[in-house]
């Protein structure tokens, strides 16, 4: 196997379709994908199309155990306690939903836990009468893993009958890495059923999922590992395999085995999912997860400290130890924040994206700030476009008051557009990515 060792923009030209005029600083939320693995995707889908019924039958399902095979061996996991699913949020779905709940039962949350998961959360409670979420804060600054565990405890004590939590790995708007496996022991304690969700660890970091103890691990190959969307994964340990369903009711509803059950009905599009072995040997010429993020830390640190000062803003207050190798948070001008307070994060998202550049912007407890991604296709030069355009925008809003049309990600009813882009009208999680 040849070594790829440019990384940035001549790995860019050479293995993407990333559009030139875009810095595209936010794998944390989509992967662009590999040329290799969209042209694998094709062959695939016209090999299908030849005898699509045989192929859903036989070649289908014998990919996917590969790609199963494949994948429990990269993330440390018992390929009989491992399936593929759409995304984690399907994973995170699944368990929450799927367990038996008793008045006064609680699920407990944090305020670093998903917005997705905390709706999975709400309209489980509405369903069964006499349970209850509570939340609990992990604030800022974390000095050390021991500020993650202390406030965990001290939640676990507050709060009697705890059924379920869910526990980020890697949280999606702090970065923040969570000690899952102390966390998970601590819970254990408690009687409390864990979830934990690695919608971000994935190929962010090196992942051995039967040594955490959890009950349940979900997570996203179509983020840091770079497959097409629609591919994501749920590891339930064997104590809870005999009862666990399925979203969706089928005809393997009823077999004893959990893997069977959680095969994917035959009129799903599983291409992406099939393309898992592909994408991890890419990894590989890439170096491998190590590699790939000490190159992309490294980057990511200077790049970080660099929009930090020229902004007269700060990081997020995280400890080194708990803070994510490929993703940071930090605050935006305040200017910026003022100016987007009364429309939203999509609107300053698409601003940007006009200026051509690709991040995750969000408010949280009335402060606006910055995710930026950095994997192997960036370069310093996109996130001294990050800087420049973030700069340029917080010139514009010095102006008279933002009032129009031009600056709404979804034109006014009166465009004819409207209907096409309706779906995204909020800042919600409607499309469930992580």
């Amino acid at each position: 196997m040849t070594k790829i060792t440019q990384f940035g923009k001549e790995l860019r030209k050479r293995e993407f379709d990333i559009d030139e005029d875009i810095a595209f600083c936010n794998s944390a939320a989509r992967a662009c994908v590999p040329r290799r693995l969209i042209e694998k995707q094709c062959t695939i889908l016209r090999e299908r199309e030849k005898d699509s019924h045989m192929w859903g039958m036989k070649q289908g399902p014998r990919i996917i155990w590969e790609s199963t095979r494949a994948l429990a061996k990269f993330i440390g996991a018992d390929v009989e306690n491992l399936t593929l699913t759409e995304n984690a949020t399907t994973g995170t779905n699944t368990v929450i939903k799927g367990q038996r709940y008793s008045p006064g039962d609680k699920i407990l949350l944090s305020n670093h836990s998903y917005a997705a998961v905390i709706n999975q959360a709400k309209i489980t409670v509405q369903d069964n009468p006499g349970t209850e979420l509570v939340f609990f804060d992990i604030p800022f600054p974390i000095r050390s893993k021991v500020d993650i565990l202390a406030a965990y405890k001290g939640a676990l004590e507050r709060h009697e009958q705890i059924k379920l939590t869910v526990i980020d790995h890697i949280a999606s708007s702090s970065c923040v890495v969570f000690p899952i496996k102390e966390l998970t022991e601590m819970c254990h304690q408690h009687g409390v059923i864990v979830v934990i969700d690695g919608a971000h660890a994935t190929a962010q970091i090196e992942l051995s999922i039967e040594e955490y103890g959890a009950d349940y691990y979900v997570g996203n190959l179509c983020k840091w590992l770079v497959l097409p969307q629609s591919a994501g994964y749920l590891w339930v340990h064997p104590r809870h395999q005999a009862r666990l369903q399925p979203l969706l009711t089928s005809h393997d509803c009823f077999d004893p085995f959990y893997r069977t059950r959680f095969y994917p009905t035959l009129n799903r599009d599983l291409i992406s999912q099939v393309l898992v072995k592909d994408a991890l040997e890419f990894y590989e010429e890439l170096g491998g997860v190590k590699a790939i993020a000490s190159r992309n830390s490294q980057l990511l640190t200077k790049a970080a400290a660099m929009l930090s000062e020229a902004w007269g803003t700060e990081l997020l207050e995280v400890s080194p130890d708990c803070r994510a190798p490929m993703a940071v948070t930090l605050y935006l001008p305040r200017k910026l924040e003022e100016a987007y307070s009364g429309l939203g994060r999509i609107d300053l998202m698409y601003d940007l994206h006009v200026k051509g550049v690709c991040v995750r912007a969000f408010f949280k407890e009335g402060m606006a700030l910055l995710r930026i991604s950095c994997h192997i296709w960036n370069d310093w030069e996109d996130f001294e476009k990050v800087r420049d355009k973030v700069s340029e925008l917080l010139e514009e809003v010095r102006g008279p008051p933002r009032n129009s049309p031009g600056y709404y990600f979804v034109p006014r009813p009166e465009t004819k557009e409207v209907d096409q882009n309706s779906s995204m009208t909020n800042g919600s999680t409607k499309n469930g990515v992580h």
